[in-house]
């Protein structure tokens, strides 16, 4: 019984002095403490962040490698965000060296999960166009509809601007054609950032 008695005592001096800490003001019969004013502003407005503050449009240039082609490539991307962690990418690129791929253009959607830190997933649609793509080596050159698979890291601002890096692998397959490629650049927001 003496336990209990100095677990409810000890109970009420901490209660009591929360209570002063937390600089209470009563209108007429209501009571509000700051501590509550500030835990429901701050509950308020990450709620709404989640909905609202889906990120800034970016733009995007990258350049890297085609391992099926052994050369290189070039190119630009948009980042529509649709909500926090989901978000619209359509990009192209083109070919450099001799390969038969002369351009892509890509339709991509995001996903980035809060919980991975800047890791991202993605898969869309895959417009190619290439002299070759059938086996009578005819040098027209030809547009063919495909798929991509991609996953990426992009990390935080450099140096307070508003440069943000990142590096993606992508695999793409267009009828028989399969190709990996790794690139790396960097996104700039172009609206609604602070």
């Amino acid at each position: 019984m003496k336990r209990i008695c100095v677990g409810v005592v000890a109970l009420l001096v901490l209660t009591a002095g929360e209570l002063s800490a937390q600089r209470c003001r009563t209108h007429g019969r209501v009571t509000v403490c700051e501590r509550d004013r500030d835990r429901d502003r701050d509950r308020d407005r990450d709620r709404n962040r989640g909905r609202r503050d889906a990120g800034p449009i970016e733009f995007g240039i990258h350049g890297g490698y085609d391992f099926e082609e052994d050369g290189g490539f070039a190119g630009a991307q948009l980042r529509f965000p649709l909500v926090r962690q989901l978000a619209l990418m359509p990009s192209a690129d083109v070919f450099f060296d001799d390969s038969p791929t002369e351009w892509q253009l890509n339709g991509d959607v995001l996903i980035r999960p809060d919980a991975l830190a800047g890791i991202y997933f993605g898969a869309g649609v895959a417009f190619l166009n290439a002299t070759g793509f059938e086996e009578d080596l005819d040098d027209d050159s030809e547009t063919e509809v495909g798929f991509n698979l991609l996953a990426g890291i992009e990390g935080g601002r450099i140096s307070g601007s508003v440069l943000r890096p990142f590096a993606e692998g992508r695999w793409t397959n267009v009828d028989d054609y399969d190709a990996f490629r790794l690139s790396v650049g960097i996104n700039v927001p172009i609206s609604g950032w602070r």
